[in-house]
């Protein structure tokens, strides 16, 4: 049987080691001049150039709306651009400019950092084992939020 006061410790624990990735990452891309939207955006259309603003937004979990704006303001500071398809004059993709592009790679070299402060002195042991936990945390919250986008990528 489960001791409920372990098992809020540790949620307690989880809770403060996202908190703490969050600031620190955060804290990273504001030094290099980052909004707190844009690494996100940056980071999935370097993965995923073309992607349609609606698809961004899904992959993002945020409003179209929200989107939109974030978007304007990226093209302001010429990181990305937006075409209208050529099959569907309704639709929007987004693309990184070749500014944008850099800035991808000043992004995945934080991402990096951050990854390796926070799991560099595991043992490759440590690793599998978080990742089957954090895995069985998704299945059992139904990953409802995420749409599934956690497994595997």
């Amino acid at each position: 049987m489960m001791d409920s006061n372990e098992v809020r410790d540790l949620a307690k624990l989880l809770s403060h080691v996202i908190r703490l990735q969050m600031v620190t990452v955060h804290k990273r891309m504001e030094e290099q001049g980052f909004c707190r939207s844009q690494p996100g955006i940056i980071h999935v259309l370097s993965k995923h150039d073309g992607m349609t603003q609606v698809e961004l937004a899904t992959k993002l979990n945020v409003t179209p709306a929200t989107i939109s704006a974030m978007l304007k303001r990226m093209e302001r500071d010429q990181m990305i651009e937006r075409r209208r398809s050529q099959e569907d004059q309704r639709v929007t993709h987004v693309y990184l400019t070749e500014y944008g592009k850099q800035q991808s790679d000043v992004v995945e070299k934080i991402f990096d950092e951050m990854n390796q402060k926070g799991f560099g002195n595991f043992t490759d042991e440590e690793l599998k084992q978080a990742k089957n936990i954090f895995q069985k945390l998704i299945d059992n919250l139904g990953d409802i939020s995420c749409q599934g986008r956690y497994k595997g990528c």
